[in-house]
C-alpha cells in the first residue's frame, strides 16, 4: 500500500501508510503542522506529536467559519466529537489567516494561542506571461472584449449563482463585456452552473474554461480587466491574492476577509447578494481602463510589501522559533 492509500471513505482520509511515515519521519521535540479539519490525518498529525513530544499547530483554512459549519453539519458535529474537537483543543498554537477567521476561533470556544498569519504569493505570480496568445486562440469568445474573471474551485460557497444572475442584468448592458468562470467542482454542480447560464440567455457571453494551471493561469489573469469572488465564505484567499499580485482590481465579498485590499484602493468590498455585487460590479466595469490599471497597480504594491511567501515564512518560523523555545513570542500570536 503506498503512503497516500486511503482505507475506508475517501471523506475521512484514513491512510495506514501515512500514519508509518509520520511517525517514521518525524523528529522528537519538533513541530508537527497540520492543515485543514474533520479527516483522519489531523488526527494522526496530533498523536505522531503527543508520541514524539512535538509542538502541534493546527491551521483550519476558513473550516471553521460559519457558513463552514454549517455545511454538512451533522457530519462535522460527529467528527468534532469522535476527534477533531480535541484535536483543536490540544493544539499548541493554532494558524489563522486573519483577525476574523482569528475571532470565530474563539466563538466556537477555543483558548489555544493563535497566529494570525496570511497566505502568500509566489513571487513569480507577479511576472506577466510573455504572450498571450494561446489562450486567445483556445478561447476565441474572448476576443475584442472586456473580461471579468471567476477563478476557484466551483462550488455553492462561492456565491456563482449570485454572478450569473448579476451577469444576466447586466450582459445586455455592457455588451463588450464577458464573463470567464475558470475552475472545477462537482461535475454535477458544474453541469448545473452551466444548466443555469444557458437559461438566463448566457450561452455567448459567460465562458467556461475549465481549470487554467501554471502558464495558462497566467495568460487569463494577465487578458482579464476585472477579478471577482462573490463568495459566502473564505479564510484567505489565494485567488485574490494571485489576482491582486497581476495587477488585477478585485471585487470581493467581506467574508473573503480581505478588508487591506479595499483599504489600499485596490479592491471593490460587497455583500454576497444580487444587489450589492450588481452595484459593485457596474462600478468597476464603468471606470476607465486607466482607472482599473490604477487599481491593480495599488494591489501589485500591497502584495509586494506584505504578502509575498519569503515575508509570510519569516512570520511563521517566528512562531515555530517561539514554541520552541528559542524566541520570544512575536507579535503575530495573541493569547487569552
Amino acid at each position: 500500500m503506498a503512503v497516500g492509500d486511503v482505507v475506508g471513505p475517501k471523506a475521512l482520509g484514513y491512510s495506514p501508510g501515512l500514519v508509518r511515515q509520520l511517525n517514521a519521519q518525524v523528529s522528537s521535540g519538533g513541530i508537527v503542522h497540520s492543515h485543514g479539519l474533520w479527516m483522519h490525518p489531523g488526527l494522526a498529525a496530533r498523536h505522531c506529536a503527543r508520541k514524539l513530544g512535538c509542538h502541534l499547530v493546527i491551521s483550519p483554512h476558513g473550516m471553521l467559519e460559519p457558513w463552514a459549519l454549517n455545511n454538512s453539519r451533522w457530519k462535522k458535529r460527529l467528527v468534532a466529537r469522535l476527534f477533531e474537537n480535541k484535536n483543536l483543543e490540544d493544539a499548541d498554537c493554532l494558524h489563522a489567516l486573519c483577525t476574523a477567521e482569528a475571532e470565530n476561533f474563539r466563538r466556537y470556544g477555543l483558548k489555544n494561542p493563535i497566529a494570525v498569519i496570511p497566505n502568500g504569493v509566489s513571487a513569480d505570480e507577479l511576472l506577466s506571461p510573455a504572450t498571450t496568445k494561446p489562450m486567445e486562440e483556445k478561447f476565441p469568445d474572448m476576443k475584442g472584449r472586456r473580461r471579468i474573471l471567476f477563478l476557484s474551485r466551483l462550488h455553492p460557497k462561492k456565491g456563482l449563482e449570485n454572478l450569473l444572475e448579476v451577469w444576466r442584468r447586466l450582459s445586455q448592458e455592457f455588451t463588450d463585456w464577458c464573463l470567464v468562470i475558470a475552475g472545477s467542482g462537482d461535475p454535477a454542480y458544474e453541469q448545473q452552473l452551466r444548466d443555469l447560464a444557458s437559461g438566463h440567455g448566457l450561452q455567448t457571453n459567460v465562458i467556461f474554461s475549465g481549470p487554467l494551471y501554471g502558464e495558462e493561469k497566467k495568460q487569463i489573469l494577465a487578458m482579464a480587466n476585472i477579478f471577482v469572488l462573490p463568495s459566502f465564505s473564505e479564510g484567505f484567499s489565494v485567488a485574490i491574492l494571485e489576482a491582486a499580485a497581476a495587477g488585477l482590481p478585485v471585487l470581493l465579498t467581506r467574508e473573503c476577509n480581505f478588508p487591506e485590499l479595499a483599504g489600499a484602493g485596490a479592491a471593490l468590498e460587497v455583500a454576497p447578494e444580487v444587489l450589492s455585487i450588481e452595484k459593485g460590479l457596474r462600478q468597476l466595469m464603468g471606470l476607465t481602463d486607466e482607472q482599473r490599471r490604477n487599481m491593480g497597480r495599488r494591489a501589485v504594491e500591497l502584495v509586494n510589501k506584505s504578502y509575498t511567501w519569503p515575508t509570510i515564512a519569516a512570520k511563521m518560523c517566528k512562531v515555530y522559533q517561539w514554541l520552541g523555545g528559542q524566541a520570544e513570542m512575536p507579535d503575530t500570536v495573541t493569547v487569552l
